[in-house]
């Protein structure tokens, strides 16, 4: 006796259907984010790595045939021997894939309070020794200045029409989940501040309720409800303001999910597509300015990455 359909923590609407099959889970993130004990251990394979930027050099169209296989190769060797899997639920009304169960931010901050940090690679790589070579690359100043560059090119233009039309001399600027604060933009006109996802502090805890842009990048596929952590978010932003998110995009397609092609949970719960980021503005009562896929170079993924970018205004009422 299993219920069925229940309500997305994406859109609100009552249309997220239990599937039937279940998904993989990454055996770190199982012991050490979701905290179910796993006592044998899987390494990363390494087996391709540099090929996926190789890839990236060859014409667009051969490219996009190749990088499928490379991620069934993957697929195939990173979860074996040994399968964890949960519950998953997809919503039909706009296609969030996520687990059926909500994950508490509570229980996944024990895991995101050392992300990253020397105990968190340190306990990575004594489960998964293949992480050895990830981990000197993954969240590496190197990669935080071309994270931030590629978010700069993007963002700027927008900031600088919004300090405009609000006639302020400086914006201030919130980055939820930012860590040391990478992501923030080198403007001298921008007052960035960053309010980071560990064991004490939520989106309700910032130093003001009044920013003129809230950011929040690659941190929504990590938490148990989106469209609560989002509505938080909006409730830190100043009318008229902007308020950005960006989410990698790993949603298969629907087709896919029916056929019960889920991808594994490498941390990542939720997978969100351009109409799953859609639908999270609007539930959240924001007012879409910029809604698209893009592609971002992450050093430690080896080549481009496809996300989903939502840029949206706080309406002036309310």
């Amino acid at each position: 006796m299993e219920l069925k359909t229940k309500r997305c923590r994406c859109c609100a609407k009552d249309t997220f259907e239990r599937l039937d099959v279940k998904a993989e889970v990454d055996p770190f993130f199982a012991r050490y984010g979701l905290q179910i004990e796993v006592s044998q251990t899987i390494d990363i394979p390494l087996f391709d790595w540099g090929l996926r930027r190789k890839v990236d050099r060859l014409p667009s169209g051969l490219a996009t045939k190749i990088h499928p296989v490379l991620d069934r190769l993957r697929r195939g060797h990173v979860l074996t021997g040994l399968s964890i899997k949960i519950p998953y639920g997809f919503c039909t009304s706009c296609s969030f894939l996520a687990p059926w169960y909500e994950v508490g931010d509570d229980q996944l901050r024990d895991y995101y309070a050392f992300y990253l940090e020397k105990e968190y690679k340190q306990a990575r790589t004594a489960f998964q020794p293949g992480f050895a070579q990830l981990g000197q690359v993954m969240g590496s100043k190197e990669e935080g200045e071309s994270r931030r560059n590629q978010h700069e090119a993007f963002i700027n233009p927008y900031l600088t029409r919004l300090r405009q039309e609000l006639h302020k001399a400086e914006l201030a600027l919130l980055d939820y989940g930012g860590g040391s604060g990478m992501l923030l933009p080198k403007l001298d006109w921008v007052k960035g501040t960053v309010l980071d996802v560990d064991s004490s502090s939520d989106p309700r805890n910032a130093s003001q309720s009044n920013y003129d842009v809230v950011q929040c990048l690659h941190v929504l596929e990590h938490v148990g409800h989106p469209l609560e952590t989002v509505q938080q978010l909006r409730a830190l932003c100043a009318p008229g303001g902007l308020i950005y998110i960006e989410v990698p995009l790993e949603f298969p397609g629907e087709r896919a999910v029916r056929a019960g092609q889920l991808p594994p949970c490498h941390e990542h719960l939720n997978k969100l597509s351009l109409k799953a980021v859609e639908a999270l503005l609007a539930a959240a009562d924001l007012e879409p300015e910029v809604v698209q896929t893009a592609e971002v170079d992450f050093l430690h993924l080896d080549g481009l990455t496809p996300v989903v970018r939502g840029l949206a205004r706080r309406p002036f009422r309310n």
